[in-house]
């Protein structure tokens, strides 16, 4: 095993920033933010998809995401982070959701256990 895999694994171990869901406490999302080698990963696998094995953030946007995961959870700070999905979280209902839950339609969209209605996938616009 290469030594940069053995330090994500061990550096992602007991994350945090993964909220859970308010129904089942399954993951609503899955969230590592790393710093590796004086630079910063993000991990991230939520309602509407993910970003495979990482992508590179800045120091600042790693910030936000920490910022934003931490409780008590804020949903100015939730949509700050950046997320299309934000995360399972129902802006309306102030909590978590994992995909089940969001029951996600073959269109990309999905409705919480309260009704409420949100787009999971990262191309769509109410304009289309």
């Amino acid at each position: 095993m290469s030594l940069f895999r053995r330090i994500i694994q061990s550096m992602s171990t007991g994350d945090s920033l993964s909220p859970r869901c308010s129904v089942c406490e399954r993951l609503a999302a899955k969230i590592e933010v790393l710093e590796v080698s004086g630079s910063w990963l993000l991990r991230y696998s939520g309602p509407g998809g993910s970003n495979g094995s990482g992508d590179r953030i800045s120091a600042e946007r790693a910030r936000v995401i920490r910022d934003a995961f931490a409780e008590p959870y804020e949903p100015t700070r939730i949509r700050a982070a950046g997320f299309y999905d934000d995360a399972g979280f129902c802006l309306d209902c102030g909590k978590f959701y994992c995909p089940t839950h969001w029951d996600i339609s073959s269109t990309g969209g999905g409705f919480c256990p309260a009704g409420h209605f949100k787009s999971l996938d990262p191309h769509w616009s109410p304009e289309e």
